[in-house]
C-alpha cells in the first residue's frame, strides 16, 4: 500500500485537530482573561496561538519522522546520500565513457588477455630477481604505452592486482621457491586507446609437463580412406593433443587470451611423411602423438607422429 495515501489524509487531520483545540483553549483564555508569566490577556491569546502553529509543525514532523522511513534517511543522513548519489553518479559516467570508447575506438587488451610473460630463477640472488621483475613491469608499461595507452587521473598507467602487490613481496616470493617461476601480466578488463591499463600479476612454478617421448594423445585412422579424411584426422589429433596440453598444466601463447589453447607445434614436413605412411598402409593404424622434446608450462608444446 501507497504510504502518501495514509500519511496525507492523517496528516491533515492532525493538524486540524491541534488547530481546533489550540483555537479552544485560546478562546477559553480569552473569555476567563487569563494571563502567562504576566501578559496581558490579548497578549497571551497571541502567544497561545503561536505555541498552536508550532505545535502542528511539531506533530506533523513527528509523524512523518515516524511512518516514513525515506523522511529519516533525507532529514539525518543527506549529507552522506548527497555525498553518495555524487559518487555514483561519477561511476556512471566513468562507466559510460568507457562503453562510448569500447564502441568507437579500438580496443588494444581485451579482458583476459596476455599483456606480457617470463620466466625468472628463483635461485637467483634476490637482487636480481627484483631487478628483472621491475624490468618486467617497466616493459609491459612501455608496451602498453606504445600501443595507445595512457595514464589515468592519478598519473598511472599500470594499475596491477591484487592490491597492495610490491616487486619487492613479489621478488620475495619467487626467492622463496627457488625454482623457475613463471610471471604472467593479465589483463583484467577491455581496454581501450587513451585508458590506463588494469592487470593481474600471476605467479606460478614453470614445471616439466611432458618428458621427451612422452605419448600425449592416440588416434585411430583409416589408410583407406581418402587422403583429405586421412589429413583431417591427423589434424584432429593435433587438436586433441592441444586440449589435453592444456588440461595437464600448459598454458596458451604470449598475447592471446588465457582461455586459448596452448601452441602446439608439429614440423611440416613430418606431418606430411605421417600423411604418407598411413595413406600406403591401406589400414586402420595407430598414431601416437609424442613430445618431440620435453615441454614446460609456458609451452610450446613440439609434437612428432609416430
Amino acid at each position: 500500500m501507497n504510504v502518501a495515501a495514509v500519511l496525507i489524509p492523517t496528516l491533515i487531520l492532525v493538524s486540524g485537530l491541534v488547530a481546533f483545540i489550540g483555537n479552544l483553549v485560546g478562546r477559553g483564555i480569552g473569555r476567563r482573561r487569563l494571563t502567562l508569566l504576566g501578559l496581558r490577556p490579548r497578549y497571551t491569546a497571541q502567544v497561545i496561538t503561536v505555541l498552536t502553529g508550532m505545535l502542528i509543525t511539531v506533530v506533523t514532523l513527528a509523524v512523518v519522522l515516524l511512518v516514513s522511513n525515506d523522511a529519516r534517511q533525507a532529514l539525518f543522513h543527506l549529507r552522506s546520500l548527497q555525498q553518495e548519489t555524487r559518487t555514483l553518479a561519477a561511476q556512471i559516467a566513468e562507466q559510460e565513457a568507457q562503453l562510448r570508447a569500447l564502441q568507437f575506438r579500438d580496443v588494444v587488451y581485451q579482458n583476459d588477455q596476455e599483456v606480457l610473460r617470463t620466466v625468472i630463477d628463483g635461485q637467483a640472488p634476490l637482487p636480481d630477481i627484483r631487478q628483472r621483475l621491475q624490468a618486467f613491469l617497466d616493459l609491459a608499461a612501455q608496451s602498453a604505452r606504445e600501443r595507445g595507452l595512457a595514464p589515468g587521473p592519478d598519473g598511472v598507467l599500470l594499475h596491477i592486482s591484487p592490491s597492495g602487490v610490491t616487486v619487492d613481496s613479489v621478488a620475495q616470493d619467487i626467492a622463496e621457491r627457488a625454482q623457475p617461476m613463471v610471471v604472467r601480466l593479465i589483463a583484467s578488463e577491455n581496454t581501450v586507446r587513451g585508458l590506463p591499463l588494469r592487470a593481474n600479476l600471476i605467479v606460478f612454478p614453470n614445471v616439466r609437463v611432458y618428458r621427451a617421448g612422452a605419448t600425449i594423445a592416440t588416434a585411430r585412422i583409416d589408410g583407406r580412406a581418402p587422403r583429405e579424411q586421412i589429413e583431417q584426422g591427423l589434424l584432429a589429433l593435433g587438436s586433441t593433443s592441444a586440449s589435453l596440453a592444456g588440461q595437464s598444466g600448459v598454458i596458451s601463447p604470449p598475447f592471446a587470451l588465457t582461455s586459448s589453447p596452448p601452441d602446439v607445434r608439429i614440423d611440416p614436413a613430418i606431418f606430411l611423411l605421417v600423411l604418407d605412411r598411413v595413406q600406403a598402409s591401406r589400414s586402420v593404424v595407430t598414431v601416437r602423438a609424442v613430445a618431440l622434446v620435453d615441454a614446460f608450462t609456458v609451452g610450446p608444446v613440439q609434437l612428432t607422429f609416430r
